[in-house]
This record gives C-alpha cells, sequence and structure tokens, in this order.
C-alpha cells in the first residue's frame, strides 16, 4: 500500500463570497482526478489552495501522515508542489537553466553552486534523456514550444524535490498528440513517488491516467469513483446526458464557399512566425495558439496599444493600418472574450439585456429613425431568443451561459463582416460547448467571417454532433 503523502478532512474556506468544501486524500504516487461541475468558477477557487491565494479555515490537516494545524497546510502545500497551467514565463531574457535553478526556491551561495553541480550530473541527464528534453539550458524560454515548456516544469518539480503537481486544465492547452507525449513525462515523476493532481473537464483524459476521479458538484466533494464506477457513472451523478455516436471530424469546409474576407499576408507580431491565411465569408477558421503568445498579441492590437510590426490585413477588400483598423471595431469587427462581461468584452453587467442590445445597434441604424421604434423591433426579436422579461433585467442577474448566448446573439443582429473569438471555450463546462458551438454557426450562416483563436479544439469537434460546424470549420496552421 502506497505511503499517504496529504490528507484534509472535512475542509472548508471561502472564494467569492461562496461557501467551498476542500476534501484531499492522496498518497505518493498516486494521480487522482477532480472533476467539478463549474470549472470557471469553482475551478480558480480550489486552485487557490494550491496557488496560495486561497486559506483553508477549517477542517482537519495531515501531511505524510502527521497531524499538522489546518493553518499550515497552505503554507506546506505551496512548498511542496507545482502548479502547471496556461500561465508561462515570457521573458525575453530567462532561459532553461533559470527557470529551474534561479526561480526555484531561495538558496544561498554554496546552495546555488551544489544546484548548479546537481543540474549535471548523471541522474539529471538521465531524467532529461527519460523525458526527451532535446534542448540546451541555454536556450531561452520564449523560444520553447508549450510541450517543451511543460515538460521543463516536470523537470522541475523533480529537480526542486516536489511531493505534487497540480496540472489544471492541461488538455485545453496541449494538442492532444503532445498530450500523450507529456503525460509520459508525468509518468516518470509518478514512478518516483510524487504524487499528480488533475484538474480537468476532459472526462476521458482522466479516466485513462487518473487512480480515482472525485467529483466536485455544487461547490462539495460529493463523490469518488474509481476505475470500475467510471462511464457513465459520472453523467449520471451530474445529471447530464452522455452524446451517443461521434461525428468525424470532416475538415472539408463548406460547401458553398462564400467571398474572402480576410486577408492576412506575412503579419509579424514580435516573438511569432509571420500569419498568412485567408477566411471566407461563412467559414469558421481556427488558428492553434499553444502558448497564449498569439492571443495576447491579436488581443493587444485590437483593444490594447500594440499594432503589428509588418505585413499586411486585408478586411473586405480594404487595407488597414492598426489606427484605422481600430475605428472599424464593434461595426466591421467583432472581438469576443472567453467571459463576455470582463473587462474588454462586450457587454456591460450593471445595463438591461436590451440596452446592451441596442447601444450597439442604434448607432448602426442611423440618425434619421427613431430610437423608440428601433429598441421595440430589438425587443421584438430577441423576445424570439429569450424570455422578454428577461431582457429588461441587467444582465449582472444572469446565468453564465445566459451571458454568453446573449453576447453572441449581439454579434448575430450587429453582424460584422468578421467576428473574432478568443479562446471562446477556454474554462467553460462541457455542457455549454454545443451552445457555444450553434452560436457560431448562427453566426457564420449570416456571412460572418468566424476566426477562432485557440489552443485546441481536437476533444470537442470529437464530441459535437454538429455537422454543420464541422463543416464549416477550416484548420490555418496544420
Amino acid at each position: 500500500m502506497k505511503e499517504e503523502l496529504i490528507r484534509i478532512e472535512n475542509g472548508r474556506f471561502q472564494h467569492g463570497g461562496g461557501d467551498y468544501r476542500f476534501e484531499i486524500e492522496i498518497a505518493q504516487g498516486e494521480c487522482i482526478g477532480v472533476y467539478m461541475d463549474e470549472h470557471l468558477y469553482a475551478g480558480t477557487a480550489y486552485l487557490g489552495i494550491f496557488s496560495g491565494t486561497t486559506a483553508i479555515r477549517a477542517g482537519k490537516a495531515f501531511a505524510c501522515g502527521r497531524r499538522i494545524q489546518i493553518s499550515e497546510m497552505g503554507r506546506w502545500i505551496r512548498q511542496n508542489s507545482v502548479i502547471v497551467n496556461k500561465h508561462r514565463f515570457l521573458s525575453k531574457e530567462l532561459t532553461a537553466w533559470d527557470y529551474v535553478i534561479a526561480l526555484g526556491k531561495k538558496m544561498s551561495r554554496a546552495q546555488a553552486k551544489e544546484a548548479d553541480k546537481r543540474i549535471s550530473s548523471e541522474t539529471s541527464r538521465c531524467i532529461h534523456k527519460q523525458m526527451g528534453i532535446d534542448f540546451g539550458w541555454e536556450k531561452k524560454l520564449t523560444e520553447l514550444s508549450m510541450l517543451e515548456y511543460y515538460k521543463l516544469a516536470i523537470y522541475k518539480a523533480w529537480f526542486v524535490k516536489s511531493k505534487m503537481i497540480v496540472l489544471d486544465r492541461i488538455t485545453e492547452i496541449l494538442r492532444r498528440k503532445d498530450l500523450e507525449e507529456f503525460m509520459d513525462c508525468v509518468q516518470i515523476l509518478l514512478q518516483r513517488g510524487i504524487a499528480v493532481f488533475l484538474l480537468d473537464m476532459d472526462e476521458e483524459f482522466m479516466y485513462r491516467y487518473a487512480n480515482r476521479v472525485d467529483v466536485v458538484k455544487n461547490r462539495k466533494f460529493c463523490y469518488r469513483l474509481y476505475p470500475g464506477e467510471y462511464d457513465e457513472r459520472l453523467y449520471e451523478i451530474l445529471g447530464w446526458e452522455r452524446r451517443s455516436g461521434v461525428p468525424e471530424r470532416t475538415d472539408i469546409g463548406i460547401k458553398q464557399q462564400g467571398a474572402i474576407v480576410l486577408t492576412v499576408s506575412d503579419l509579424q507580431f514580435e516573438s511569432m512566425a509571420p500569419l498568412s491565411f485567408q477566411i471566407r465569408s461563412g467559414e469558421i477558421a481556427f488558428l492553434r495558439d499553444e502558448n497564449y503568445n498569439t492571443v495576447s498579441q491579436i488581443r493587444d492590437c485590437f483593444l490594447g496599444e500594440r499594432g503589428w510590426l509588418s505585413g499586411s490585413f486585408c478586411l473586405g477588400g480594404t487595407y488597414y493600418d492598426r489606427n484605422t483598423l481600430r475605428k472599424r471595431l464593434g461595426r466591421d469587427i467583432g472581438i469576443q472574450i472567453e467571459m463576455p462581461d470582463r473587462k474588454g468584452g462586450i457587454l456591460l453587467d450593471n445595463m438591461t439585456a436590451l440596452d446592451n442590445l441596442s447601444n450597439s445597434l442604434i448607432p448602426k441604424a442611423g440618425k434619421h429613425l427613431i430610437r423608440k421604434r428601433i429598441v421595440n423591433n430589438i425587443l421584438d426579436e430577441a423576445s424570439e431568443w429569450f424570455e422578454k422579461e428577461d431582457l429588461l433585467r441587467p444582465i449582472c442577474e444572469w446565468s453564465l451561459p445566459q451571458r454568453l448566448r446573449l453576447s453572441y446573439y449581439k454579434w448575430y443582429l450587429t453582424n460584422p463582416m468578421l467576428l473574432i473569438c478568443l479562446f471562446p471555450f477556454a474554462g467553460q463546462e462541457p455542457l455549454y460547448h454545443e451552445m457555444i458551438i450553434e452560436m457560431l454557426v448562427t453566426c457564420a450562416k449570416r456571412g460572418m467571417a468566424i476566426w477562432i483563436i485557440s489552443s485546441g479544439i481536437d476533444a470537442i469537434c470529437e464530441k459535437t454532433e454538429n455537422t454543420e460546424f464541422l463543416e464549416r470549420l477550416r484548420y490555418l496552421n496544420e
């Protein structure tokens, strides 16, 4: 029997005004999956325990078989765990050596010298080789692919003698073909007694690698599933229906190709390969972004102060520079971020849904039309999609799926030539994926060119039954 590493019984903490229950039981060399019914909020809250932004207020705590004060548990976790998630160092100066040595635990000069000696040892070289790390220690972090960066993070966990690793939604970031190679590196640490938590929404991924799956429902650890209870049991607990039949990804593009809406030629951003592609009317084009570098540059270009270095951006037959392009935002170009009511989103949560829709459509209609008549027309049309009473309420009172649907519906009414979606599925429960897909298809049917930038949607494509989405989908950089 494996030796117990950490256990928390009846743990309690607060986050964002909500009460959470937190229970852990994991042994050395064990891999546990944690599946949450609302990962966007609960997942962030639970991750805060490991990152040190949230404190456990009550419960019994045990570390390595020894009872400790619950107030000490947060410190113990931070000192003995490594988190691997979407965040990475983007410093132009830091090298792989800096990441492992200089950014590790605080060391004296003698300890640093010993660490430098250890990183060149035969044991270190063996682990290096087993993990398939084929780059030198002098390589800059910004030059690493996401897979290489994550391998380095796993190596670092071994090097600094961490006792456990937390992998947060790794399936949303790595390519499917890279995921298996990455998990091979994780297995090396499991064999050496390091424990692993998988916080993820891809049940098939967790079923493959986890010794047990803990299900968090209504912000509580409610169930623990063991291999014999996998498959339908999870869906039964959450009250979801598992889809039958998985349509093949066609990758054939829309049957009747529309006119070219966007042409990007050798568009160069800092620390990125040049972008060159075209997107047609009614097409859903997907650009894979492994390390959040592309999406951050594109977001800053449209919503911030950064422009591109060289190349051309041609929309609807007109070439734009950054300054003139920004003037087309909201009319000819729509920007959809993963959370529409966050800063930089398209919804204002202190306004009613009707006002959110009207404020974007009335300027487009022209001054000669009577505002009251336009508002009434919008209310009538939107009532076919949403309850009329809801449209007259502030959207801060709406649920997340309602707000998401409203944000896409706003673009459906505005009908820009190009809709850019930045990580539209990131952090969303699988229950909402079909709604997002449906709204993307609805917008594409109006003739918009849809440009999705995300880390990966392979698993989403495999599960969806929306064949029209698959027919309209085209991969830009594969």
